[in-house]
């Protein structure tokens, strides 16, 4: 008995070890490493589940004379809303595998509105916002934005233009001007979804 008992301890550092060993070799391969946020004009927080990022995306004038809509005040706001409430849940997951599993891809909500001189209002356009931080790019139903450099190009690729991030507090002034509501002035700056956001969060979705 003496000997099998002196052997458990043996047994036990035996897999710790080697429990160790598996997680080291693991945390050297951890992935694609996403691209510095210093190189990106467009910067998305793959880990905040409850931000709303607003895209703005104008075309090149010629592109818009060859459509037919040279109008300077006519743009798409890309709104990548917060994730709904499971979503919220499995990326704690995402936190607690970092230092095993980079998360540098993420799919947002989205809901693209349009701005056509005074006119605002909401396109039918469904589908998600894939963000992919390794290769800095978003790809979008209906186009990609290089988060380089901005430019906005369509499914064939070709640049139609640029976009540029909109501060939270100007996209959901933007949105509550589209339901004929005003933003409060009491309320905080680069805050997100809730009081800020105010009821337009849910009427707003597609």
């Amino acid at each position: 008995m003496a000997v099998v008992h002196s052997s458990v301890p043996r047994l036990r550092r035996r897999l710790v070890a080697a429990l160790a060993a598996s997680l080291v070799l693991a945390a050297c391969d951890r992935g694609p490493v996403a691209l510095p946020a210093e190189s990106l004009q467009i910067r998305i927080n793959l880990l905040c589940t409850t931000c709303d990022d607003f895209l703005r995306c104008e075309r090149r004038a010629d592109v818009e004379a060859a459509l037919g809509t040279d109008s300077p005040q006519i743009y798409r706001i890309y709104r990548l809303r917060e994730k709904s409430f499971w979503a919220q849940i499995a990326t704690i997951w995402d936190y607690l595998v970092q230092w095993l599993q980079r998360k540098t891809s993420d799919e947002r909500p989205l809901t693209v509105y349009l701005n056509d001189g005074d006119e605002r209002s909401i396109l039918d356009i469904s589908g998600s916002a894939r963000v992919d931080a390794a290769v800095g790019l978003i790809s979008l139903p209906d186009s990609s934005i290089d988060m380089r450099n901005g430019d906005w190009r369509d499914l064939r690729g070709e640049r139609q233009g640029r976009c540029t991030t909109l501060p939270r507090r100007e996209g959901y002034a933007w949105v509550r001007a589209l339901f004929g509501r005003e933003l409060s002035t009491t309320a905080m700056p680069g805050a997100s979804g809730g009081e800020l956001a105010g009821s337009e969060s849910v009427e707003s979705r597609p």
